[in-house]
């Protein structure tokens, strides 16, 4: 890929993700998504043709479980899986899904896929070091 096309489907992704970002909520809590200000609130959806997680970067800090509160803005089912934490889950369409987290040591990163669709987009969950 050119590096003008490098970077305009960067410009095009990082556009893309906050439009989701903007309109994503309204459309979850339409559908059932819970209000739980205590859980770490990630969608996915489908953006032209691709499926994304937003946030895509999604950061917790070490030391206490988390819950993840994963809304499908999608009319297919998708898959959730973090390998390194033996997390893996099918998140049925229009549905909101919880994960629990472990307690989890700071300074570690790990990558999230779609284990039903493996060219999907991945996200990636960074654990901070707790102050």
């Amino acid at each position: 890929m050119r590096a003008s096309a490098r970077a305009l489907w960067l410009a095009s992704s990082v556009l893309a993700s906050l439009l989701v970002a903007a309109f994503a909520p309204s459309f979850a809590r339409a559908a059932g998504f819970t209000d739980d200000r205590s859980a770490v609130q990630v969608v996915s959806a489908k953006i032209g043709t691709k499926n994304v997680f937003v946030p895509s970067t999604i950061v917790v800090t070490a030391g206490k479980g988390r819950t993840l509160s994963i809304f499908n803005d999608t009319d297919t089912p998708h898959g959730f899986k973090i390998a390194a934490l033996g997390v893996e889950t099918v998140l049925p369409p229009g549905q909101e899904t919880k994960v629990d987290l472990p307690p989890l040591e700071g300074g570690h990163v790990y990558e999230i896929s779609c284990q039903l669709h493996p060219p999907h987009r991945h996200a990636t969950l960074v654990v901070l070091d707790a102050k």
